[in-house]
């Protein structure tokens, strides 16, 4: 593919967990259902700018990702604004979903299930092959696959921030969290060290 190249980059993906059971609840009004997932997701949006950049939207989640080579911003910088970013992705998120609550007096089934829908976030530290399909611009390879099977993991809180090892070691947070170290295993990509941080509303 001659119009690919291969860069080193931060990979995130923040999704809306309890989306599908939130949209095929019973009694769940669809135009607002989907109005406060728009809402949540353009919270996290945004939240985010260069070096920051949105891959795609994947329904309930933003896949977004940071070159570390920008010549813009130091590796340093980069390393910053990405774990500023992480932890502001849950203030903004549920900021909105407050906002929401006080400003939608409604009892439909979506509006009365807000408590159900909760942020988490993935994180991994790769390469990723940029290329271009008519006017979109694709992310492919193996860190690539890495960070969409890491939403399928063994945390058991509902609210947190999933990292691979590697991630973890390059990602500068503005104020010091409490982690917890674990392992997964997927298939093909064999065992993956991981760092969590578990989100505690204030």
């Amino acid at each position: 593919m001659s119009n690919g190249y291969v860069k080193n980059v931060f990979l995130a993906i923040a999704d809306i967990s309890g989306y599908t059971q939130f949209m095929v609840s019973k009694d769940i009004e669809i135009k607002h259902s989907q109005y406060i997932i728009s809402q949540l997701i353009e919270s996290i949006i945004q939240q985010i700018k260069i070096p920051l950049q949105i891959s795609k939207l994947e329904g309930d989640a933003v896949f977004l990702y940071a070159t570390t080579n920008n010549s813009q911003y130091t590796y340093a910088e980069i390393r910053k604004e990405v774990g500023e970013k992480l932890l502001r992705f849950f203030s903004a998120f549920h900021d909105k979903l407050h906002e929401i609550k006080k400003t939608h007096e409604c009892a439909c089934g979506a509006c009365s299930n807000l408590d159900a829908l909760k942020l988490k976030i993935v994180v991994h530290c790769g390469e990723a092959f940029f290329y271009q399909i008519n006017q979109f611009n694709e992310l492919s390879g193996k860190d690539v696959i890495l960070i969409h099977r890491l939403l399928k993991n063994s945390v058991p809180e509902e609210e947190y921030i999933l990292m691979t090892d590697a991630a973890y070691s390059d990602i500068k947070f503005p104020v010091r969290i409490k982690v917890r170290e674990g392992i997964e295993n997927y298939e093909h990509l064999g065992k993956v060290k991981t760092v969590t941080y578990c989100y505690q509303p204030s």
